[in-house]
């Protein structure tokens, strides 16, 4: 393949991951290969026959700039670019399939990194998006799960449902944080 010919495919490639993020979607090699195919660059994707096109797509999407990828939930490598589509909403977007892993996740990062709990509702807001129906059974299987017994939640003076995680917050001090929180959100 002619440098030129390898300089086409890097940018379709590029444009083909540029599209998906804009458009908030990950995409995996296998379906950047089709919509390669479909703008006619097979030519340009041919190896031996033993060769698999995906894993010469890949080392191009390797030598990208700007493109981000990581192992999704199922197993398979995903592609974003982070200017379009940040690295925290494509891990979100991953986990969209299992709200469990969804919340888990979000509410250990929001009590490490950002040392709040979190309103249950606002897994109903976008980018979550989840039924209230969803969430109730989420939270049930986190709390039947082992590997989940540091999620608990809490009930403000209010009543608002607040969830955090034991291994970054301290109960009291959970409290205390969504206290506030509740009582900011009623007097703006």
């Amino acid at each position: 393949m002619s440098e030129a010919d390898e300089d086409d495919l890097a940018r379709a490639a590029l444009e083909t991951v540029r599209e998906a993020s804009a458009a908030m979607c990950l995409i995996a090699a296998d379906e950047i290969l089709e919509r390669l195919l479909a703008k006619g660059f097979a030519e340009r994707l041919q190896t031996t026959p033993e060769a698999d096109p995906c894993l010469r797509l890949a080392a191009v999407l390797s030598g990208l700039p700007g493109i981000a990828s990581f192992e999704s939930l199922s197993g398979r490598t995903v592609y974003h670019d982070p200017a379009l589509l940040s690295r925290t909403y494509a891990r979100i977007l991953d986990h969209k399939d299992a709200p469990e892993l969804l919340l888990a996740a979000e509410i250990r990062s929001n009590s490490r990194d950002y040392t709040r709990p979190l309103p249950v509702e606002l897994f109903e807001k976008t980018p979550f998006d989840l039924a209230p129906e969803t969430i109730e059974a989420a939270l049930k299987a986190l709390s039947c799960g082992q590997e989940f017994q540091d999620i608990t939640s809490l009930t403000t003076a209010a009543g608002a449902v607040y969830l955090f995680s034991t291994r970054y917050l301290k109960r009291g001090y959970a409290v205390f944080l969504a206290e506030q929180d509740a009582s900011l959100t009623m007097n703006p």
